[in-house]
């Protein structure tokens, strides 16, 4: 018989086999294009910001033990950045999504349009800043001891600062003690330590190690607040990050920085590598509530691993 005898019949198995491995990579090819399903939604958030550390410079570091159990026990972002230097956009990108261009720390600069809070305004959840050193509610001056406005996005909100009634959210720290214990925090907490609780530092405050050793007391303390409180269940989250890096470092914009998530109820123990920002954790949020993402959040992969249940 001649070898062309068996061309239909092996054109044939060809396509059979063909047909049986497209079945079989349809699934695959399913699920590597649908994106992850967002986290349930939070009962609360308290979001934690400190100050122009590396993640080299926190994680391993002796005087940060609080900062390095928390790491460890539950979720760890490694390969997270600021989105800028200095300062102040980064604190504006948490929650507008944009830095709007801005490279300076004036805290003269107004920034106008939608952003977290008010989002969250819109579908009736709460927010409230809480701000160690801040004189009072509402206050809107830039400088107040080892407080700093350029640290407080919600004052550089044009729709927060210039409404009363909103401003009224931005408190001074010990609001959050009472609230938690009154069972009326928040859905959305944004709390900033003052300059010499912040691990960055002023010419007043501490240096070296005991400036670091004050921070991480710090985190401890709310930490275990926030954790024995009655806030601290269905889904909470505490998520501790940095605004920049040092200024030498520019990966992402800003520099490799720690973020470290802890949840009432998710996953403990994880570490992840894929590449994550300001605008990641914003977008994070934003799905888990069902809200439209901010400007560059869109374009920003949400942390799933680190929050899902």
């Amino acid at each position: 018989m001649s070898k062309f005898a068996l061309l239909p019949e092996s054109r044939a198995l060809r396509r059979i086999l063909s047909a049986r491995f497209l079945l079989w990579l349809a699934p695959l090819l399913l699920c590597a294009a649908t994106p992850p399903n967002p986290p349930p939604p939070f009962s609360h958030v308290f979001m934690l910001v400190l100050e122009n550390t590396s993640d080299k410079g926190v994680i391993g570091n002796p005087n940060l033990p609080t900062l390095n159990a928390l790491a460890q026990h539950y979720g760890l972002a490694t390969n997270y950045t600021g989105v800028a230097h200095p300062s102040l956009p980064n604190y504006v990108a948490l929650l507008f999504g944009s830095t709007f261009g801005s490279r300076s720390d004036d805290p003269s600069q107004r920034f106008s349009g939608d952003n977290l809070a008010l989002q969250l305004e819109r579908v009736g959840l709460t927010w409230k800043g809480y701000m160690q050193g801040l004189p009072r509610p509402g206050w809107d001056g830039p400088f107040a001891g080892v407080y700093a406005k350029k640290h407080n996005p919600l004052m550089l909100s044009s729709e927060i600062a210039e409404d009363p009634r909103r401003s009224r959210n931005v408190v001074p720290l010990q609001g959050l003690e009472t609230d938690l214990h009154a069972g009326t925090v928040p859905t959305f907490a944004l709390i900033v330590p003052d300059l010499c609780h912040d691990l960055h530092g002023a010419l007043t405050c501490w240096p070296g190690a005991r400036l670091e050793q004050t921070g991480d007391a710090f985190v401890r303390e709310w930490a275990r607040k926030i954790m024995t409180s009655n806030a601290w269940k269905n889904h909470a989250a505490l998520i501790i990050t940095f605004d920049e890096s040092e200024g030498t470092d520019r990966a992402g914009g800003g520099g490799n920085v720690v973020t470290v998530v802890v949840t009432s109820d998710g996953p403990q123990g994880i570490r992840s590598n894929r590449p994550y920002n300001h605008y990641s954790l914003l977008r994070t949020l934003e799905d888990a509530w069902g809200l439209p993402p901010l400007r560059e959040a869109a374009h920003a992969g949400a942390m799933t691993d680190l929050f899902g249940r």
